[in-house]
């Protein structure tokens, strides 16, 4: 049963946990599409809704009291968002200061990369072609198994298993080299 909006005001200013689920469920679709506008990040927008419907309940005794619920509840999405923001720049700074802090020698030299990229790239030609074929449209082209199933004409459950025939490939293949990679990896914590 669905209360009226001044009842429902006046029964979370009282408290009532039950009427303050029913209203996150009225708003929280609109409150998501809100934050997505504004941060464009799924995953931020999900913490941003908690975050609201957090903060709305920690004043919830003012419900009563607010003249335009609905402006308010964006006011407190936009505050939200705005926060977000900026902690994520100041994150951004602190990580690019703490990346000019760290020492050359810690960076990966391009040879060295283009070394096990080389590898990789052998490893990959090794496999058989239809395994290549699929290895590579999955991880090189982002295509989901059933995009895979459809551009090849074969079954999803093949396209899984040749993915995992080729990832067991190509991790034996590595192994096998594993001394360029060793190599890489003393060179990058000496």
């Amino acid at each position: 049963m669905k209360v009226r909006g001044d009842d429902l005001r006046r029964q979370i200013a009282r408290g009532d946990q039950k009427a303050f689920a029913e209203f996150y469920y009225r708003y929280q679709d609109r409150v998501a599409k809100h934050a997505f506008r504004i941060v464009k990040d799924r995953e931020q927008t999900k913490e941003i809704v908690q975050d609201v419907f957090v903060r709305l309940w920690q004043k919830h005794h003012l419900f009563v009291d607010i003249a335009d619920l609905e402006a308010y509840v964006f006011m407190v999405t936009k505050n939200s968002c705005l926060t977000a923001i900026r902690t994520r720049i100041r994150e951004k700074g602190k990580l690019e200061a703490w990346k000019e802090e760290q020492p050359e020698r810690h960076s990966i030299p391009h040879e060295q990369t283009n070394s096990i990229y080389a590898l990789l790239d052998r490893a990959i030609d090794e496999l058989p072609p239809q395994q290549r074929k699929v290895y590579l449209l999955s991880r090189h082209n982002r295509k989901k198994y059933t995009e895979i199933a459809d551009d090849l004409g074969i079954s999803r459950e093949t396209v899984k298993k040749y993915l995992q025939l080729a990832n067991q490939s190509i991790q034996t293949y590595m192994k096998r080299h594993k001394d360029v990679v060793i190599s890489l990896i003393f060179f990058f914590f000496s």
